[in-house]
């Protein structure tokens, strides 16, 4: 699909987003506030230092990735990329297929603008169910028949494929909690296929640079206050899913 549209289109702040993410076995809708930093190598070194003094490692980190998790996601357009154009209803809403390292799950998720933050549902399905969502219908009872249903109506395909290994970090508590992620090794590929394999790279997004998140919810923590200031963090608009279209557009053309 991005081909095709390349062929004949040669030329072609801080934000609210939802979701202190967490792994759920069951459908789960969240609010929450992110801002987001692009940094250097060197930069990131400290950012790691700092959290590893002021924070805790997520539960769910690889221990052999330095606390770290691989991450794999399958990002979903209209034939058109209305999404990435951000034309009409499909600007405010994110449609993707997410898995978490060799986990036989299969996240399914969509983020969408709701006033000044992002309201994040995901639901986890089996990988042997992913077929279902190629039908026209589903069964009343499947966990994922609202993610399809909204497939359908808007035209959604799989268009690329992002990996990335994520650093994470946690505190607070379970009322007011905290969440520092900070991207790296991030890498996508084209897709057309209803599936999220495993992959390292591909094509090489953000070189030399990491992406650091800082997750809350309500107001800014005290303690990311203090992150901002003691790490010199400039906030600044990222989207992997932008940069894996762009970069694979690119990748085309050349």
């Amino acid at each position: 699909m991005i081909q095709e549209l390349c062929s004949s289109q040669h030329q072609s702040e801080v934000v609210a987003v939802a979701g202190i993410e967490e792994k759920t076995s069951h459908t789960a809708t969240s609010l929450a506030y992110e801002l987001k930093f692009l940094i250097d190598e060197n930069r990131a070194g400290e950012v790691l230092s700092w959290a590893r003094q002021y924070m805790t490692p997520d539960p769910h980190v690889e221990p052999s990735l330095g606390d770290a998790y691989r991450i794999f996601s399958l990002y979903l357009d209209t034939p058109a990329l209305d999404v990435f154009c951000r034309r009409g209803s499909a600007a405010r809403s994110k449609f993707r297929l997410r898995r978490y390292g060799d986990e036989s799950a299969i996240y399914l998720e969509r983020k969408r603008k709701k006033r000044d933050c992002v309201e994040k549902r995901r639901v986890p399905v089996l990988e042997a169910e992913m077929g279902l969502l190629q039908g026209p219908d589903t069964p009343p009872e499947w966990t994922g028949r609202w993610f399809h249903k909204r497939l359908r109506v808007r035209q959604l395909q799989p268009i690329c494929q992002v990996s990335y290994e994520r650093a994470a970090y946690i505190a607070g508590d379970p009322i007011d909690p905290l969440r520092l992620t900070l991207d790296r090794r991030l890498g996508c590929v084209p897709a057309t296929e209803w599936a999220v394999p495993s992959f390292h790279r591909g094509l090489d997004l953000l070189p030399g640079r990491r992406i650091l998140e800082l997750k809350y919810r309500g107001l800014l923590a005290a303690l990311f206050k203090q992150a901002i200031r003691d790490l010199c963090l400039n906030p600044a608009p990222v989207s992997k899913y932008r940069l894996s279209v762009e970069a694979c557009k690119r990748s085309i053309v050349s």
